[in-house]
Order: structure tokens, then C-alpha cells, then sequence
């Protein structure tokens, strides 16, 4: 799930506190899929 811009606002986050896109990336996608877990096992 990613919001309009949301790959550009992460690169711009990168930047600006010196990270690694790529793996801040991967980071992201994990989480994301954690959360649909965590959403889908409610129901």
C-alpha cells in the first residue's frame, strides 16, 4: 500500500537522514506486510 509521492517522500526521508534507501524500502514492505497479517488474523 503506498500513498501518491509515498516512494518519493521515503527517498526524500532517506536523504535527509542518511539511510539506505533500498533496505529502507525493504523495511517498509515488511512492515506493511506484518500489518496486513496482524489485519487479516482479526478477522
Amino acid at each position: 500500500m503506498v500513498l501518491v509521492g509515498g516512494r518519493a517522500s521515503v527517498r526524500n526521508a532517506a536523504e535527509t537522514f542518511g539511510l539506505d534507501y533500498a533496505n529502507l524500502l525493504e523495511a517498509l514492505g515488511e512492515l506493511d506486510d506484518a500489518w496486513e497479517l496482524e489485519v487479516l488474523s482479526d478477522w
